[in-house]
C-alpha cells in the first residue's frame, strides 16, 4: 500500500506594503553676543518627508523589492562668534543645502520587515539631511525606523490571520536651555516625526502585476 502523499507546504503569503513618514526639527541658540565672549549664535530648522513601497513575503513581511524618494528642505544663520578687542568676529556654522531630494529609485539598501514587537524600516538617504543637529537627542524618523519605535500592541496585528494592517507612531522633543549647561552653546531644540505603515496581502496575480510595476524605476538615484 502507498504511503499517504504529505501536504503541499502552503505558499507565502504576499505583501504590498506602503511606508510614509515625514517630520520638522528646530534649534535656536538665540542672539546672546557679544555675551559670553564666545559661543553660537543663531537658529536653524529643516523639514523632511519620504516614501516607500514594496513587495514583501512571508510571515514576517521581509522585502522583495522595493522603491524610494525622499524630500528635504533646510535654512540656518547659525554662527559661530567670539569678542576680540571691542569687537564681534563671526563664522557661518551649520550650513545645510536649502533643499535635496532623491527622486523614485529602486535601491536594495530599502527595506522593510516585522521584528520582535514591531517593524524595521531602512534607507541610505538619510544623510540628504544635512543640519548640524540632524540625530540629535534621539532625533531619528528621518533615517528609517526600528521596532522600539513602531511597537505593535500584543495581538493587534497577526500575519497568520490577518490579510490587512495600519497603523501610525509619532515621535515628539522638545529641549530648553537648561539641557545644555555650557553657558556658550546653550540651546533649545525640538524635533518631531510621524510614520505610518500600511500592508495588505496581496493575491499573486497582483503581486506579480506590483513587481513588474516597481522594475519598472530606475535603480540608479536622482539627488536634485
Amino acid at each position: 500500500m502507498a504511503p499517504p502523499a504529505s501536504a503541499a507546504t502552503p505558499r507565502e503569503p504576499l505583501w504590498g506594503v506602503i511606508a510614509v513618514a515625514y517630520g520638522s526639527y528646530s534649534v535656536d541658540y538665540g542672539q546672546d553676543r557679544p555675551a559670553p565672549p564666545s559661543g553660537i549664535d543663531g537658529r536653524g530648522s529643516g523639514r523632511w518627508s519620504w516614501r516607500m513601497k514594496a513587495l514583501a513575503s512571508g510571515f514576517d513581511i521581509d522585502t522583495d523589492i522595493a522603491a524610494f524618494r525622499m524630500n528635504v528642505t533646510e535654512q540656518s544663520d547659525i554662527v559661530l562668534y567670539s569678542l576680540q578687542q571691542n569687537q564681534v568676529n563671526e563664522t557661518p556654522y551649520c550650513r545645510p543645502p536649502a533643499g535635496s531630494s532623491v527622486d523614485w529609485v529602486r535601491d536594495p539598501s530599502v527595506g522593510l520587515f516585522l521584528g520582535a514587537g514591531g517593524f524595521r524600516v531602512d534607507h541610505a538617504f538619510g544623510n540628504l539631511l544635512g543640519g548640524c543637529h540632524v540625530g540629535a537627542h534621539g532625533m531619528s524618523l528621518y533615517d528609517g525606523a526600528s521596532p522600539a519605535e513602531t511597537p505593535i500592541a500584543r495581538g493587534a496585528f497577526r500575519p497568520r490571520r490577518d490579510r490587512a494592517f495600519t497603523d501610525t507612531w509619532t515621535q515628539e522633543i522638545s529641549l530648553d536651555r537648561t539641557h545644555d549647561t555650557a553657558a556658550s552653546s546653550a540651546h533649545t531644540f525640538a524635533a518631531e516625526g510621524t510614520i505610518t505603515i500600511s500592508v495588505r496581502r496581496l493575491s499573486r496575480r497582483s503581486a506579480a502585476a506590483f513587481r513588474a510595476r516597481l522594475r519598472s524605476i530606475p535603480r540608479v538615484s536622482r539627488v536634485l
